[in-house]
């Protein structure tokens, strides 16, 4: 094998794919299944479906090929405390909970440049965002004493909790997501 071979694994059947560095521009497919291995494959949550997803379709969020539910509804999910544990801590790999308070008006700007930033950043991190006022429990496991407030987890074990004070410009908020994605993948856990 080459040292400048990709090896990419189909997320349908899972066979491996090597792709020469001459060929990583070009539209790659599965030697098994011939599936595009541009393509992803969503899970309908209605009717259990497995839809195929061009690379350059996964932002229109889409609806099921089979009976036309959407997929998912936003980048940024909602948690509460009942769904926390499924969504937060079973995750495999890294979260940033979003802590904020309807009635904070900075809250009001960084959760519309958050819902902007997610789709940059799918695939690498799952973002979601919880309603401090009425999780209460949460904001006391955590110290959440003021909004917005992020977490971190990775691998289900909280890394950090940082407190984002003034107002910050969407490119800063991405730079500041970047460093802490960059950060947390090099960490061992």
């Amino acid at each position: 094998m080459n040292q400048s071979d990709l090896i990419v694994r189909c997320l349908r059947c899972g066979q491996k794919n090597r792709i020469s560095k001459d060929h990583l521009n070009d539209r790659s497919f599965c030697g098994r299944c011939g599936i595009s291995l541009d393509d992803y494959f969503i899970q309908c949550l209605t009717c259990r479906t497995l839809n195929r997803i061009p690379d350059d379709r996964l932002y229109d969020l889409p609806l099921c090929g089979k009976c036309g539910s959407q997929l998912y509804d936003d980048f940024v999910t909602e948690v509460s405390e009942s769904n926390f544990k499924s969504t937060v801590l079973d995750y495999p790999g890294i979260v940033l909970v979003c802590c904020f308070d309807p009635a904070c008006t900075l809250c009001s700007r960084a959760l519309p440049a958050l819902k902007k930033l997610a789709p940059k950043f799918l695939g690498n991190i799952k973002i979601v965002r919880l309603n401090i006022p009425e999780n209460h429990i949460l904001s006391e496991k955590y110290k959440i004493r003021k909004t917005p407030a992020y977490l971190l987890f990775k691998n289900g074990i909280h890394m950090e909790t940082e407190v984002v004070e003034g107002s910050g410009s969407i490119e800063k908020m991405e730079s500041s997501l970047r460093k802490i994605v960059t950060r947390l993948e090099n960490s061992k856990l």
